[in-house]
């Protein structure tokens, strides 16, 4: 899978149809595997594209892009319409954005 955008748009897409297509990613540990293979080892930047922190005193306002924050408010959308397909609730995705957001 390849965008003409940034990498971070392929690893959004590539993850949502992982968690679509593999019901392992939709436990606990799966989606935690998911995040750390496809995220994580790729280097996400996330506070800089969250937009806050000291390191984006460096950074231009063009390379936010809240995209991880995106993923996880679509894995929200696809618990919300199907909720016994997940083994994880809405609160342990809230606690991965509060943890995206720390740094």
């Amino acid at each position: 899978v390849s965008t003409q955008s940034t990498g971070d748009r392929t690893t959004q897409i590539v993850s949502l149809a992982q968690l679509m297509l593999d019901p392992e990613y939709r436990t606990i540990e799966g989606l935690a595997i998911l995040i750390a293979k496809e995220w994580c080892s790729f280097g996400h930047q996330f506070a800089l594209r969250n937009g806050h922190g000291v390191t984006m005193s460096n950074h231009s306002d063009k390379q936010q892009a809240p995209i991880f924050l995106q993923f996880i408010d679509c894995v929200w959308q696809l618990h919300s319409q199907f909720p016994k397909a997940f083994e994880f609730n809405r609160n342990f995705l809230i606690t991965i954005m509060d943890l995206s957001l720390i740094h």
